[in-house]
């Protein structure tokens, strides 16, 4: 059983399509199709039924996927062991959206390479929607992110913080001054009324944040002004910082993101749950000391700038 046979079977056992999964291993589907043929006459069995929904594991298939995630895992542990025993350089392998960019460089990075000098940060950017499957396919050894309430039966996590969806504005828009403090609420108070002509920063069409931001609009009856979309989450958070209108994003802390004498969260009523924030890995990955420390790190991060529910 070869590493590469190993990521590859697994790859077509999470897309269910030849076609799929040779794009995002980046090979041809011929080069695929040849390997699982030797491999699967290797072996003596199909490992997968062809069917016109999908490839669907036998249970010969099943039991190799489960020996090649047993596999890929025990050879990660192995690297980080080694790494340990001969005294490399820290490291710390990440994958997370880019929206977490700065609030990883701003406020965990540097504190924790104070702890461990010499640090050597890899990291990947991964769409909140590819996490799981990132981590999973050993793309990366910690990710970042929302945390589902199933994320994977083969992924542990650990809950560093919670966000919620808030309206964003530059410090000194009139809003501010309108807000009101209210029970229960962790932030002032707006109400929609405000809203109605005040001109709102969104991301892509497709992003998450924007479809709760077109949900919101319609439950409520409005039609803000759209000042300008922006390609990505991080790319509307600096528009807004500089005065180009509001939106609707996750709260993550100000002071992460360095934006926290340009930005301000108000209360909207928005009917979108709290979402956990935290660190996802594969289970029997062994957390480093250097990978335990970033993620009491980044808790901390969150927890300092939780204020009161008044």
């Amino acid at each position: 059983m070869q590493l590469r046979e190993c990521e590859y079977i697994l790859a077509i056992a999470e897309e269910g399509n030849m076609g799929k999964a040779a794009q995002r291993l980046y090979v041809s589907q011929p080069t695929l199709s040849k390997m699982l043929t030797r491999l699967e006459e290797t072996i003596g069995s199909p490992l997968f039924e062809r069917q016109s929904t999908g490839m669907t594991p036998t249970a010969v298939g099943a039991a190799y996927i489960e020996g090649a995630r047993r596999m890929l895992e025990m050879n990660a542990q192995w690297e980080q062991s080694i790494n340990a025993i001969s005294g490399r350089q820290p490291m710390i392998d990440l994958g997370l959206p880019i929206l977490r960019i700065q609030l990883l460089t701003s406020c965990v990075l540097p504190r924790l390479s104070h702890q461990f000098p010499g640090l050597h940060v890899n990291y990947i950017h991964t769409p909140q929607s590819k996490l799981v499957l990132d981590v999973t396919d050993n793309k990366c050894a910690l990710g970042i992110g929302i945390i589902a309430e199933k994320p994977s039966h083969i992924l542990n996590y650990e809950v560093v913080g919670q966000e919620e969806y808030v309206l964003v504005i530059p410090r000194g828009h009139p809003l501010e001054k309108l807000a009101v403090k209210k029970e229960g609420k962790r932030f002032p108070h707006i109400a929609i009324s405000h809203l109605k002509n005040t001109p709102f920063v969104l991301s892509r069409p497709d992003s998450y944040s924007t479809r709760v931001a077109c949900r919101f609009f319609e439950d409520r009856g409005i039609s803000p002004p759209v000042a300008m979309t922006m390609r990505s989450t991080g790319d509307v958070i600096h528009a807004v910082a500089g005065g180009a209108g509001a939106a609707l994003l996750p709260s993550q802390p100000l002071s992460a993101l360095g934006e926290k004498d340009r930005l301000a969260y108000l209360d909207v009523d928005i009917h979108e749950e709290p979402m956990r924030v935290g660190v996802l890995y594969r289970r029997g990955y062994t957390l480093s000391s250097v990978d335990k420390a970033f993620i009491s790190l980044l808790r901390e991060c969150y927890h300092k700038e939780q204020p009161p529910r008044i």
